[in-house]
Parts: structure tokens; sequence; C-alpha cells
């Protein structure tokens, strides 16, 4: 198929991991797109144009953060809770339509954006999106890449961004991915830092200062966050010993997870998406699932299969079974056996959950 073909590929240099259906039969592009980014949401295309789906996207890692470059036919995308709570990723995303049109259903906000229209949102949330024959950028940063950055925009209302500013943000990141695809690769630390001080500077300057209060809540949230991730296959990674290590009360600690179903069980969830993640990541098959279960807070192995096939409707085994190559097992059905396998080749490679 050449240098590009229907699945993620490094392509030399600075190039960004590539997907696109050109490569494929017209009667199989949008199978592959399915398989590729199913994990993520949910893709429906009009019926009379299943057969033509032309679809290409390229994805930059720079300091830690990742930048897409996206164009779509007529589609729908759906993110549900299944899908949030499995793969775990929960980055801020700033997007911009450079053509086209989309209407974003999102908690906490509906917008109808343009080219040029800048949006923020948090992808720990679902979404169900209607786009136009749209092109975008994206810029998607991980909570714990910086607390004090995820902290200020938290204080932001997810939504639509406005004003002047904003519209200079979005003309920074229609311009980033040629500027990523030409750098040097000396000089990609550079331009994240110099990224992130411009988006900084649009997105907190002249916008009112959050409460001191909300501003301290907040970065102790992302706090709490980060060291949740660092810590999380620690049998000691107790609310009690969290709250001690954060300074806070373990009464405010519940607080501050109240929306996630309480600390436990954000704990609990973060641990079990990035296992189903390991699970699937052909790297760690020569690791036994008592070993993932172990590497990710759960010592018992039976507790870990309970709580594992009652978030995500398989067994372990079901789910290591269907990433590896050969047939999928009948009782987890053809599409998640494609998800699941899809994975770790794209979507975790990209927002780097594995």
């Amino acid at each position: 198929m050449g240098a590009e073909t229907a699945a993620a590929t490094r392509l030399p240099g600075e190039a960004p991991i590539c997907f696109t259906t050109a490569p494929l039969p017209p009667p199989q592009r949008l199978d592959a797109w399915c398989a590729a980014f199913g994990s993520l949401n949910a893709i429906e295309v009009p019926p009379d144009t299943r057969d033509g789906v032309q679809v290409r996207s390229e994805h930059w890692h720079f300091g830690g953060m990742v930048l897409s470059q996206t164009r779509v036919p007529d589609s729908r995308f759906l993110r549900d809770e299944r899908r949030a709570r499995r793969d775990g990723i929960d980055h801020w995303c700033l997007r911009v339509l450079r053509s086209g049109e989309s209407r974003l259903q999102h908690p906490g906000f509906t917008a109808r954006l343009g080219p040029g229209e800048p949006v923020l949102f948090s992808m720990h949330e679902g979404w169900a999106t209607q786009w136009d024959a749209a092109e975008w950028v994206s810029l998607t940063i991980p909570r714990d890449l910086s607390p004090q950055f995820s902290a200020q925009l938290a204080a932001l209302p997810s939504g639509p961004l406005r004003g002047p500013c904003a519209g200079l943000m979005a003309d920074l990141l229609l311009a980033l991915p040629a500027r990523v695809a030409s750098a040097p690769a000396e000089s990609l630390g550079s331009l994240a830092e110099a990224t992130r001080a411009a988006v900084a500077a649009c997105l907190f300057t002249g916008a009112p200062p959050p409460a001191a209060a909300a501003r301290v809540a907040d970065l102790q949230k992302e706090r709490v966050r980060k060291a949740i991730h660092k810590h999380l296959g620690s049998a000691r990674l107790t609310p009690a010993r969290l709250a001690a290590t954060a300074g806070i009360s373990r009464s405010a600690l519940y607080r501050m997870f109240a929306g996630e179903g309480g600390v436990a069980c954000y704990i609990r969830d973060v641990r079990l998406s990035l296992a189903h993640a390991a699970l699937r990541d052909p790297h760690q098959a020569g690791l036994g699932i008592a070993e993932i279960a172990e590497a990710h807070g759960f010592p018992d192995p039976s507790a870990f299969s309970r709580a594992f096939r009652q978030a995500f409707e398989a067994t372990p085994g079901e789910v290591r079974a269907a990433a590896l190559p050969g047939p999928p097992p009948p009782r987890l059905g053809r599409q998640l056996a494609t998800e699941a396998a899809a994975t770790p080749d794209l979507v975790a490679r990209i927002y780097g959950r594995i």
C-alpha cells in the first residue's frame, strides 16, 4: 500500500502518526476507520456515502502534548460512558475547525461551530458530534502534564471560546501542524514550550480570575490526580493516605471527587481502564494477567476479575485474547474484539495511555 496505510504508521523523520483510508478499496474504508477509532467513539456515516469514505488524520507528539490534524466526511461521532471508562483518556482538548461545520453536544454545553471558532472540553466525558465535511486541528493536553496549567483550564467554562484572544489562539493552532511538521527534532521542545505559553496567554490573560478558593481547589485536585496516577500500583494508595499526601482532610478529598462517584471509585476506575489497556498491549503479552492486575493495584486476581467483568462485560482473558493474533473468542463479539485489537496500535499510541 506504500508509505501510508489504513493503520497507524510512524513515517520517516519527524512525520506524524498517520491514518488514511485512501489506499483501501471503497467497501473496506468505513470498517477500517471504525476499527482504528471505534474504541474512542462510535462512528456513523449517511448510508449513501458508506463506500466513499475519505478520512485522513495526522498526530504529532511534542512536549507531552498531542497535536492532531483531521479531515472527515459527513459523519457522526458518539463517545459514551463505556468508552470513556475503558480507555481512561482524560486530556483537555482545544479544537478549531479549518473548514466545514460541527455540532457538538457535550455535558454542560451544546455548540454549533464553524471555521476559526475554538472550543475547549475534557475528553474524560462523553460527546455527540455531527461533522459536515470538516477538517480541524486539535491540541490535547494530559491533565498530569502540568497540574497548575490543568487547574487553570479547569477554571474556564467548557465550550466555545470567544473574543480576540481566542481568535488569536485559533490562528496559532491552525498554523501549528505545518510548523511542527517542518521543525528540526531538536527544536520541538522549545516549540512546545512556546505553544503552551501562547495558549496560556490567550486563554488566561483578560479572563475573570477565579475566586481564590476555587483556584486552590482546582490546583489541589490536579495534584491529587497526578499522585493517583503516579502511585496507581501501590496497595498503600488509600483515600486516607492520599489525603495525607495532599495535605487535605479526608472529607475534603471525598467532596473533591464527588462528581466521579467518590475518590475510591475514581481510583478503581483508573486502575481498571489502564489494566484494560495493558491487557491489549502486545508489548505486555509476556506478562500474566495476575501480574498486570497486581501492577495496577489489584493483588487479588479473583477480585480483579470480578471488578473487571463488571466494568467491561468481558473477562480479562477475553480482552487479552481479542487483542492477540487469531480469531476472536465468540463471547466477546466481533465489534468489541476489533476495537480491542485496534486500540494498542492507534488510539493508545496517540494519547499515550499504554
